[in-house]
């Protein structure tokens, strides 16, 4: 048994969890009971780890909820304010949760272990784009889990330009999926902000879109490091004895059944995204665990342990939960405040061109984020601010906008979980990263996604 505690934070953060996944098949009259069930929950848990948090993220986090409480109260709405951005909390939190699940299989299986070898083991020339397409592929469905699959690839840095790339190559790869997949929490941030989109009208779009940004990341490699004399592949990769198609169909099989499970799982209940993946990835997550051992001799026990590790590490999601909290209360606070009737005659007059009003949007995300501001924050007050009637833009062009922005300001921001998440395994600090490594690459990436966006718009007019 894992020596994990479960903690009461942890048993609270289940029972959101739970709670959030019965309330999308209750009728209107037990949705209210268990609407505010869960805000009460959720408030108790985050007064309960307040003050775990590390210091910065808990600042910014308390800063974001006093400005949005205080609008809210200048506005004469602070309990609806407050309710909502709570509410709305509670789908980010389940996909948190969804995630979790998935992320234990992971590091045990060997099909994936084999996949991570094909990709590492690219030679020069061949290395900075397998890497990027490679971490796109898994990431795009085990998330975050796929950035921590391929953490042996950054504990050498014998070469400080070579470790240099692989990382941004990674970083390119993992973020460029928030285009298009419904496992990433930008695309849900952008389904709950344009509630008009659903995931099909954009999915088609933004994997274009990410496919520009992959290749957009790969041109600015070369042209930055040309290449040189072969170094050979990466070293020091355990290597598997299957051969590449088993490598290939076994990882495939496995990615494409979780697509298929939740996929049917939205056509079958009609649940928004993040229900269905908080239905699916438990019992998911519990068969592939269970494979991956002796099914006769342990089934039980792994069970067992599995459900006592991942309910235990709910607790550790504190910083989420806060973020998400205080920017759902942010937004809405703000735009309480403000009055939306006169922002489209300001706009016509200062901005009248919808490609230069996608160029402004644009640069607000990357500005924000060299400023440390997360994109959840940004996504979130805009949408309230400025919805796509007010913009004069179609719902899907500003959700594509949306979409690529995301995974780009990630990369630039030291408070991100990206750059959190890289720092941890490379050992280079997370501003580093966010300031000195990425801004050139993004910024271009940035120019490719505009340029795409417009064609788009003027192409489907």
């Amino acid at each position: 048994m894992s020596s994990e505690r479960l903690t009461p934070s942890a048993w609270i953060y289940f029972s959101v969890c739970l709670l959030a996944i019965i309330s999308a098949f209750v009728d209107s009259s037990a949705l209210s009971t268990l609407k505010l069930l869960t805000i009460a929950l959720i408030l108790l848990y985050l007064a309960l780890q307040y003050t775990t948090i590390p210091i910065k993220q808990r600042m910014a986090g308390t800063v974001l909820l006093a400005v949005g409480l205080l609008a809210a109260f200048a506005s004469g709405q602070f309990l609806e304010v407050l309710i909502e951005g709570v509410w709305r909390a509670r789908i980010f939190l389940l996909l948190f949760f969804a995630v979790a699940w998935v992320q234990l299989p992971v590091g045990q299986s060997p099909s994936l272990k084999s996949a991570r070898d094909a990709i590492m083991n690219q030679p020069p020339g061949r290395r900075f784009l397998g890497l990027s397409v490679g971490v796109h592929i898994l990431g795009a469905v085990l998330n975050v889990a796929a950035v921590g699959l391929l953490v042996p690839l950054l504990q050498d840095r014998s070469d400080e330009v070579l470790h240099r790339r692989l990382s941004v190559a990674i970083m390119h790869g993992f973020t460029s999926a928030s285009a298009w997949s419904p496992f990433y929490i930008g695309m849900i941030v952008v389904l709950v902000a344009i509630p008009t989109i659903s995931w099909s009208d954009v999915a088609l779009q933004g994997g274009g879109m990410a496919v520009v940004m992959i290749s957009g990341g790969w041109l600015f490699d070369r042209f930055r490091y040309p290449r040189k004399k072969s170094t050979g592949a990466i070293k020091d990769v355990s290597r598997t004895t299957a051969g590449p198609p088993i490598r290939i169909f076994k990882t495939a099989m496995l990615l494409l059944s979780l697509i298929g499970l939740v996929m049917l799982t939205l056509r079958v209940t009609q649940v928004s995204i993040p229900i269905a993946l908080g239905i699916v990835c438990p019992p998911f997550a519990f068969v592939w665990y269970v494979t991956l051992g002796d099914f006769k001799k342990d089934a039980y026990r792994r069970i067992g342990s599995m459900a006592h590790k991942v309910i235990s590490g709910l607790a550790s999601l504190r910083n989420e939960a806060l973020m998400f909290v205080a920017a759902n209360v942010f937004g809405i606070g703000i735009a309480s405040v403000i009055p939306t009737e006169n922002l489209t005659a300001q706009l016509d007059m200062f901005l009248p061109w919808i490609d230069a009003r996608i160029i402004s949007l644009t640069l607000i995300f990357l500005v924000g984020g060299l400023l440390g501001l997360h994109p959840v924050i940004i996504v979130l007050t805009l949408s309230a601010i400025l919805p796509p009637e007010v913009l004069g833009m179609r719902d899907w062009v500003l959700g594509l906008v949306y979409l690529g922005c995301w995974g780009l300001t990630t990369m630039i921001s030291p408070y991100s979980g990206t750059t959190l998440f890289m720092s941890r395994f490379t050992g280079v600090p997370s501003h580093i990263i966010g300031w000195k490594w990425t801004p050139y690459s993004v910024f271009f990436n940035a120019t490719l996604m505009v340029i795409f966006i417009v064609i788009l718009r003027h192409a489907t007019l």
